[in-house]
């Protein structure tokens, strides 16, 4: 190995001594998911995915998808595909994809 090669290697372990920790620190952080508005129908990302804040399938909601970062008891939650804002738990799109048992 060469000195260039080996000064890139410890250069890289240093950056990702300090970066998994804050990775971590950030993905601790508590959701403000509360504080978002709700996603607008209207909206284009939301005409994309075909949301509605009212599903009409029974067992396809929002609160029951992998996607959905609410909580169980919560009537909305953030939603990865809506950043910013927050779906409502009785919502459908056509990303819905159920949570693993």
């Amino acid at each position: 190995m060469t000195d260039k090669k080996r000064r890139q290697f410890v250069t890289m372990m240093g950056a990702s001594t300090v970066a998994i920790p804050v990775s971590a620190l950030i993905g601790s952080l508590p959701s403000h998911a509360d504080d978002a508005p709700m996603v607008d129908e209207a909206s284009a990302a939301a005409k994309n995915w075909e949301y509605v804040a009212q599903s009409s399938v029974a067992d396809n909601l929002c609160s029951n998808c992998a996607l959905y970062q609410g909580d169980d008891d919560s009537s909305s939650g953030g939603c990865p595909l809506f950043p910013g804002a927050a779906v409502a738990a009785a919502g459908w799109c056509k990303a819905y994809a159920p949570k693993p048992s």
